[in-house]
């Protein structure tokens, strides 16, 4: 039997031998995406519902996981574009016709069609704002089963469809240095306009 040490020998040799290195970067993102993503989740509801006071171990993550300056820096900038999301009231009305337990296929069908034609930080934000909502109905209709369901959807359909893009963007960080390209309503009206043909059609 391989000693312990040895087996880890091993498994890094063959991490950094994939093809690129695509394959660990993209492992990275994701990590990173989890911890975004919940910290995200986090901010949101400390500014709509402070009452509702929610723990990063309630989502499936470790305490103090985004208390990096970096990340924080991250997570701010995603909620500033989340604020343009929020006074558009076309996307906010659709967003809170999806139901907390709809079915995976539904998520990834109004999650795909967010980016139907292009990705970038506002869309971006959109899927998250998406999740965002699914996850604070889970909270206050108290079916919490659902919470790490969801957010598994989420990582999924990152590292399917967007993590080989955040790669071009030099990770997360990428949305600090590109503040000009989305804070316009163009992105945001775009997004929402997707999100309420696709989700009406499936549903009517």
């Amino acid at each position: 039997m391989a000693d312990p040490g040895e087996r880890q020998e091993a498994d890094d040799t063959e991490l950094k031998g994939a093809v690129g290195g695509e394959d660990v970067v993209d492992d990275v993102i994701i990590e990173q995406s989890a911890v975004v993503f919940r910290s995200y989740v986090i901010e949101r509801i400390n500014t709509e519902d402070p009452n509702l006071h929610v723990e990063p171990e309630v989502l499936g993550g470790r305490a103090h996981e985004g208390d990096d300056p970096q990340m924080k820096e991250v997570v701010d900038q995603l909620l500033k574009i989340a604020d343009d999301l929020n006074r558009n009231a076309e996307f906010q009305h659709l967003i809170n016709t999806v139901q907390a337990n709809c079915a995976q296929d539904v998520f990834f069908t109004v999650a795909s069609s967010i980016f139907e034609d292009g990705i970038n930080w506002g869309r971006v934000v959109a899927l998250f704002h998406l999740a965002y909502r699914l996850i604070y109905k889970a909270l206050t209709q108290n079916h919490l089963e659902i919470i790490k369901k969801i957010i598994s959807w989420v990582l999924q359909f990152i590292r399917q469809h967007i993590s080989a893009w955040l790669r071009q963007q030099g990770g997360w960080e990428g949305v600090v240095r590109s503040v000009w390209r989305w804070r316009t309503m163009t992105a945001v009206a775009a997004a929402a306009f997707i999100v309420a043909v696709v989700y009406w059609r499936r549903t009517r």
